[in-house]
């Protein structure tokens, strides 16, 4: 009996064998549906060693790349067995610390059929600064730790007191007026009673314009071409 597909492992890696030289026949009539799907699976398998971190069989990601506080955050892992397969089912949790200490549970969710081994799910961070994203499942008791650093937003300050000599300076510098709210109303009807501004005549330079001296020599061009077809020098 000769194997169809043989693998063991070498070292630290692992080597594949397959018997047939007909895959690529797989593309007939559906494209790379099922040949892309499968070498693509069997890299994923053979490679899920470079994604682990200190002997951990998962990896965790995320986007995009520079989270905003208040923004959705995509959180996504990929989940091996100890195997070296995909995971297919499990519970793969995520508890995300803020800065401030606050802790929040995502659950991930698988991604679907054609992904074996990802989870996803979305997370929304409240407040800017360094988060720590503790994933874990609970089927190979894989844990991973890293932390994503989220942009916070600047808001105004609320309660702030105004400084009325600070505007008045502003204005008197820029040639405006000043009011209180009180006499707020007396601004608004100087503004409606303000002339027009007079129209700003903006002269146009016709002998200095490039398309005027391209017109000229496209002039000159066909007063050429027309003295040599009328066979004149």
């Amino acid at each position: 009996r000769v194997p169809l597909i043989a693998a063991r492992t070498s070292g630290t890696g692992k080597v594949l064998y397959m018997g047939s030289d007909g895959a690529w026949r797989w593309r007939k009539g559906v494209e790379d549906l099922y040949h892309y799907r499968f070498w693509g699976q069997v890299v994923r398998w053979m490679a899920y060693q470079r994604n682990m971190s200190q002997g951990e069989s998962m990896r965790l990601f995320f986007s995009p790349d520079r989270p905003e506080a208040g923004s959705a955050v995509t959180l996504n892992a990929n989940v091996m067995t100890a195997a070296g397969e995909p995971l297919r089912e499990g519970s793969v949790t995520i508890q995300a610390i803020a800065p401030g200490g606050t802790t929040e549970t995502v659950r991930l969710a698988p991604a679907g059929q054609d992904s074996w081994g990802l989870f996803t799910g979305d997370f929304v961070p409240r407040e800017g600064g360094q988060y720590v994203l503790r994933a874990a499942c609970a089927e190979t008791g894989a844990r991973l730790e890293m932390r994503m650093s989220v942009l916070g937003q600047e808001r105004e300050q609320v309660g702030q007191p105004a400084r009325p000599d600070v505007l008045r300076e502003i204005s008197r510098m820029t040639q405006g007026e000043s009011a209180d709210v009180a006499s707020i109303q007396q601004l608004v009807q100087k503004l409606a009673t303000m002339p027009e501004p007079e129209p700003v005549i903006v002269p146009l330079r016709i002998w200095s314009h490039p398309l005027w001296g391209g017109m000229i020599i496209l002039l000159l061009g066909i007063f050429w071409t027309g003295r040599k077809f009328a066979g004149m020098a």
